[in-house]
């Protein structure tokens, strides 16, 4: 898995400074991309889990492994 901690830390700093700074459109827009991408990974992740969990419960292997690959390269 991908440690995105220090991407995530940089721009949140950027951020915090470009709204000190100023009242910056563009970081406005940027602090909307983040939330809108934080947002979409969260519920992708949640629909993964689901997904895994049907399949493990109807016992279909092959569903399972599909899933989980899937998953594996979507945390990537």
């Amino acid at each position: 898995m991908k440690d995105n901690t220090s991407y995530n830390k940089d721009m949140n700093d950027l951020v915090k400074y470009k709204l000190q700074k100023k009242n910056d459109p563009f970081a406005f827009n940027m602090v909307a991309q983040m939330i809108l991408d934080e947002s979409l990974h969260a519920h992708q992740m949640k629909r993964y889990k689901e997904q895994i969990d049907e399949a493990l419960e109807k016992r279909d292997e092959k569903l399972f492994m599909k899933l989980t690959d899937e998953y594996i390269k979507f945390l990537g």
